[in-house]
């Protein structure tokens, strides 16, 4: 083969390759998913974003923690949305026993926390608990016997270690606090792991990553938001605030796109392979991906030869929010398995493809 030629077919490559070494997105990602933040609690999450921005960038917050700035002039407007909450609980009482009991902040599958670690954030820090099993809940009912009754976040209750509500309450834990599971990272390779509250912290961090890469100078012909919006888990209401204000022309919702990639489940619907690139949704319970917009996005993905995939999904995502108010709304994503559980895993690779791919589509929109 001709050197030329050579070269012409290893230029996108190396450009990638170069842009990838460039991203912290994988760093962040580790660091914010260690930040609480239960639907409707945000506040630290929304501290530690701010205070990862670009110097020089003017950005926005209103009382529900949404998070946003917006950067350029002219049309198309489009915006970039990750959601900051994680799914959790928060101290519905504590019981004479010094027990507490916990109500539900978002769709956790409380099958994966029996018997699990927990950390309650209070005032006065965070206080560990264990979240109390049922005799026998590892095993199978006997043949005939009736099936127990479902383990849910209203059934449970979380040990501290203490057998008062006076040895509770002295421990700072008071109603209202939030409760989150105990993180701790699952690393099965170099840049492949698993651990609770990817989703969406994964997203947050590729949007910090790309805001970071992509500075406080000028963006030409074209006007760019980047926000962080909160209480997503539980009815997609941070995003319903800022649609009030902000009108793109184009929503670029990013979220996890709930892959079927394990080995129990069947790989004929949401199957997408984790480690082979970003994610343009398609198709799920919220909106419909114009066939148009589809092919531009993998348009640009294939010039910057930026691996990604289309899939389809069940679930909602923030961008169905501004439809109403004339956007287009395209979910990008990466593909991760285990959602809503303790495990949620993540491939480094489909995340910097991510970054990429939104940088590519602020560089290259039209």
């Amino acid at each position: 083969m001709n050197q030329r030629l050579l070269s012409l077919i290893l230029l996108p490559l190396i450009s990638v390759s170069s842009a990838a070494a460039q991203s912290k997105a994988w760093d962040i990602l580790r660091e914010i998913v260690l930040v609480p933040g239960v639907s409707g609690h945000e506040g630290p999450v929304s501290d530690f974003i701010q205070t990862r921005l670009p110097a020089g960038v003017k950005a926005g917050r209103d009382e529900m923690h949404n998070v946003w700035f917006t950067v350029g002039s002219g049309r198309p407007h489009i915006l970039f949305v990750a959601h900051s909450d994680e799914l959790g609980w928060t101290v519905d009482k504590v019981t004479p026993e010094g027990r507490v009991r916990v109500k539900p902040g978002g769709g956790i599958l409380p099958q994966t926390v029996e018997a699990r670690p927990v950390l309650i954030h209070t005032a006065k820090g965070a206080v560990p608990g264990i979240v109390s099993p049922r005799p026998g809940y590892d095993e199978r009912p006997a043949q005939g016997e009736a099936p127990e009754a479902p383990f849910t976040a209203e059934s449970f209750d979380i040990y501290l270690g203490v057998v008062t509500e006076a040895e509770a309450r002295a421990l700072g834990v008071a109603e209202g606090d939030t409760v989150t599971a105990k993180k701790t990272f699952t690393d099965f390779a170099p840049g492949l792991m698993a651990t609770r509250a990817v989703d969406d912290r994964a997203g947050c961090a590729a949007l910090l990553d790309a805001a970071r890469r992509l500075g406080s100078g000028p963006v030409k012909g074209k006007t760019v938001t980047f926000a962080w919006d909160v209480q997503e888990e539980t009815g997609l209401f941070g995003a319903a605030e800022l649609a009030k204000t902000l009108k793109p022309d184009y929503v670029f919702a990013v979220d996890t796109f709930v892959s079927t990639d394990s080995p129990l489940e069947s790989k004929r619907f949401g199957f997408l392979p984790v480690g082979q690139g970003a994610v343009v949704r398609a198709i799920d319970s919220s909106s419909i991906t114009p066939k148009e917009e589809i092919l531009k996005v993998l348009a640009i993905a294939r010039k910057r030869g930026i691996p990604i995939q289309i899939g389809n999904s069940r679930g909602g995502n923030d961008g169905s929010v501004f439809l109403a108010g004339g956007a287009i709304d395209i979910p990008l994503s990466w593909p991760g398995s285990y959602a809503h559980s303790l495990i949620e895993k993540i491939d480094r690779r489909d995340l910097e493809a991510l970054t990429d791919l939104i940088l590519a589509i602020i560089a290259e929109w039209k």
